[in-house]
């Protein structure tokens, strides 16, 4: 069988979005860092304006609520020519970045305004799953 990623939309409107991504993790590897897995995309969401045809160009990450098993870790990224890292998740928690503003996008050149995903530490033979719960301002012009 193979690693299974299941990304679904709590909500998306001009302002917020929120992803709920779930993964099985049930090969001898991990989704690699060659192979990361775009799990937010402000071009493919709902446009900002009322006629939904102005798009994001990015996006702010407000929270991330995790539950990964023991094992693993999931790595979050912002893509672009040299990704930036986002985050790196173990265990269960949930990360609150609007206090402070969100975490902005500080990828340099060819920023896409796209999250990608990895994931490190499956062991041979294992069975691993993971839960996040990406919540997210737009950003962009009008």
């Amino acid at each position: 069988m193979a690693n299974s990623l299941n990304i679904q939309v709590i909500q998306d409107g001009p302002r917020h979005s929120v992803l709920k991504v779930e993964g099985i993790l049930n090969t001898v590897s991990d989704i690699a860092t060659g192979t990361r897995t775009v799990v937010a995309d402000p071009s493919t969401m709902i446009g900002m304006d009322n006629t939904g045809t102005v798009k994001a160009q990015d996006l702010i990450v407000d929270r991330i609520q995790f539950a990964i098993e023991d094992g693993i870790e999931v790595n979050l990224e912002w893509v672009a020519t040299t990704n930036a890292r986002l985050a790196e998740l173990v265990g269960r928690g949930t990360e609150k970045y609007d206090r402070f503003g969100g975490l902005f996008n500080n990828s340099g050149a060819g920023r896409t305004g796209q999250i990608a995903l990895w994931t490190e530490g499956l062991g041979q033979g294992q069975i691993k799953s993971f839960t996040l719960i990406l919540e997210m301002k737009k950003q962009g012009r009008l």
